[in-house]
């Protein structure tokens, strides 16, 4: 009886550690009323919303797109290319002229922009329609990207609801801090997600 009793006692153990193994955030399963609120959940914190300044991944919100090509640069990198204003030294500014000296000139180098566009939508800046890209002010001999402003476009967002789709993407229906709502289409990418669309709700 001792032995039934320590088999049992082993077998409870073993079950329990295996339920507590942590899920890869890629492995995202069917939205169900046991999982779909954990996964909405770690898209609400570990997703979207990162930090206390600008969350990048945020920015991929700020526009509509029908397909990555479609995304609107401006609103993107509006607050550069990680959210954190970049150095721009005096020279740059006289570059730009004197309306640089009154409002710090927000940079996006052609380098972090190809980067970023590669890494969350899966194209580079020559593969874009290149939308809005006039709103920047462009330096070839820094071969980067300038904008005069003193506000910003950053909203944090709220998922609402997830589906798994038969081809393996998944779509997010959120609303932002604004009020707007839209349905966001992502695929698995390395461990994380690429976005394919972005469209109103």
């Amino acid at each position: 009886m001792k032995r039934v009793k320590i088999f049992l006692l082993l077998f409870t153990l073993c079950c329990a550690l295996t339920a507590c193994g942590t899920k890869p955030a890629d492995d995202v399963p069917p939205p169900d009323d046991e999982t779909s609120t954990v996964d909405i959940e770690w898209f609400n914190t570990e997703f979207f919303n990162v930090g206390s300044g600008v969350c990048m991944t945020n920015m991929l919100l700020s526009s509509y797109y029908d397909t990555a090509a479609d995304i609107d640069l401006y609103e993107l990198f509006y607050n550069g290319p990680t959210g954190i204003q970049e150095e721009v030294t005096e020279a740059e500014q006289t570059a730009i002229g004197p309306v640089a000296f009154e409002h710090y000139p927000i940079k996006t180098q052609r380098t972090e922009m190809d980067a970023f566009l590669q890494e969350y939508l899966g194209v580079e800046l020559d593969e874009t329609n290149k939308k809005n890209l006039d709103q920047f002010i462009y330096l070839e001999e820094y071969d980067a990207y300038y904008l005069l402003h003193g506000d910003t476009n950053f909203q944090r967002c709220t998922v609402t609801s997830l589906e798994q789709n038969e081809d393996g993407t998944i779509a997010l229906a959120y609303e932002q801090e604004s009020g707007e709502k839209g349905i966001v289409t992502l695929k698995g990418s390395k461990g994380s997600y690429q976005f394919l669309s972005n469209k109103e709700a």
